[in-house]
């Protein structure tokens, strides 16, 4: 004899309709939980201005070991862990270059030059 499960057929939950349940999701196709929530563009970018070490690698052309060099020497740009992975903000990154391109700009002023 085939074993019934434990529910059974004479389930409560069974004996619903989907009529009963109501839908999935509304009519709209908007998630119900963010109707109303306004969402700024500035709060967009927040999101969309994160690199990883790879992404930002590539865009220097340089070895992502060469980035985790930097850091580790004190030099390289700010970032956070998500999980295992490195997150630059692009924000950081863009001031990162301009602190280093104000140090080449020193060294190799004229010396006459320097203030």
């Amino acid at each position: 004899m085939a074993a019934r499960h434990k529910l059974g057929s004479s389930s409560p939950f069974l004996a619903l309709s989907p009529r009963v349940l109501g839908r999935a999701r509304p009519v709209s196709g908007r998630l119900a939980h963010l109707v109303g929530m306004e969402t700024t563009n500035a709060q967009r970018d927040v999101i969309e201005q994160i690199l990883s070490a790879s992404e930002l690698a590539a865009r220097l052309r340089v070895s992502v070991q060469t980035l985790y060099d930097l850091r580790s020497q004190g030099r390289g740009p700010r970032g956070f862990r998500v999980g295992r992975e490195l997150r630059l903000r692009l924000s950081e990154v863009d001031s990162w270059l301009a602190r280093m391109e104000e140090a080449d700009e020193e060294r190799h002023r004229p010396r006459g030059a320097r203030p």
